[in-house]
């Protein structure tokens, strides 16, 4: 129970920092946060992470589908270990999020630009997080086996 309230307030979290982003920022001129480091900027992304797979809308939307399909209806399944079900429910957030993004305005919204990476957004840090969880877990796991 406690990982589905979490998801709902990370999705809830997103798209509420989505809506400010869409209100308050524009795409012509940052607003620096920290001088060449960081600085918030609207961007309308069409495709995934990297900019790949641009204008590829209903591909994005069916495999953000079945993620969430999968990871809800096999969550006991799929996360085992405490760990392992944070992971999941970043991911189930940062899925959930950008899809919703893709579905009610056909892009997802970015605004945070650490001039690295391309701009991204909560979602994005929230399947960031799962990954780097997910290999915490496969570590700890791997290596709780073998002692």
């Amino acid at each position: 129970m406690r990982f589905f309230v979490l998801i709902v307030i990370g999705v809830f979290l997103d798209q509420l920092s989505k809506i400010w982003a869409n209100h308050f920022l524009n795409f012509y001129t940052p607003k620096i946060c920290v001088p060449h480091l960081f600085s918030l900027q609207l961007v309308h992304n069409f495709g995934a992470a990297y900019g790949i797979l641009q204008h590829h809308r209903i591909l994005l939307l069916s495999i953000s589908f079945m993620v969430l399909v999968f990871g809800t209806l096999f969550f006991n399944r799929i996360a085992q270990t405490v760990l392992s079900r944070y992971a999941l429910s970043f991911l189930l957030i940062g899925t959930a999020g950008n899809f919703l993004d893709r579905f009610i305005r056909g892009y997802v919204i970015d605004f945070m630009d650490i001039k690295i990476f391309p701009v991204f957004n909560f979602s994005d840090v929230c399947i960031d997080i799962a990954v780097v969880l997910f290999l915490i877990d496969i570590f700890y796991e791997t290596r709780k086996r073998t002692h």
